[in-house]
């Protein structure tokens, strides 16, 4: 009898286990990508008519819309600077930035891939995967590569995933998702 109590107590502890394991994996399930093309996104007209009566010779910024049309990419150029954000609007207000430059690198010229690869949960984006380039800055444009990374920035609500793989590492695509289920699974 006493064995039978002590196998039903511990069969009873082990029940919670497998709801949470199953969540997990629903949660793994549910994580998907799409890309954003930013050869096919218009320029900012408007914005870069501001801009221009400022500086003579600057280039239409682009902003171009994730997934959903919560989120969008923009970009915009100085003297010989390219840079690129990830931007949450609400109206006219923007209530979140996350630039898509590695922390902890030295990037003073950026060059970015053409393609943002946005991270999915049900359909709503939570994260970014961006190719970047990184050179010196020689006074009057880039000077030589420093390193190319495919960077890994988290959207609103999942900041605290922030890192990068130099495309040059064996597999990185491969590694960046890595990365990115580490965070997922460290929170």
């Amino acid at each position: 009898m006493r064995h039978a109590l002590v196998i039903a107590l511990s069969a009873l502890c082990l029940l919670p286990a497998r709801p949470a394991r199953a969540q997990k994996q629903k949660q793994k399930q549910a994580t998907t990508f799409e890309y954003t093309d930013l050869t096919t996104c218009a320029r900012d007209a408007a914005k870069a008519r501001e801009e221009a009566a400022e500086e003579e010779g600057s280039d239409e910024p682009i902003r171009c819309a994730g997934p959903g049309g919560e989120y969008s990419v923009y970009e915009y150029y100085s003297a010989y600077g390219i840079h690129r954000s990830i931007e949450l609007k609400k109206g006219e207000r923007t209530e979140f930035t996350v630039q898509l430059l590695p922390t902890n690198k030295e990037c003073p010229v950026a060059r970015y891939g053409n393609k943002v690869e946005w991270q999915l949960k049900e359909g709503k984006p939570f994260a970014v995967i961006q190719r970047l380039t990184c050179y010196a800055d020689k006074g009057d444009g880039p000077g030589k590569k420093l390193g190319e990374y495919l960077v890994l920035k988290g959207l609103q609500g999942f900041e605290f995933i922030n890192g990068y793989v130099p495309t040059k590492a064996k597999n990185a695509n491969t590694q960046v998702r890595a990365l990115l289920t580490e965070f997922l699974e460290g929170r």
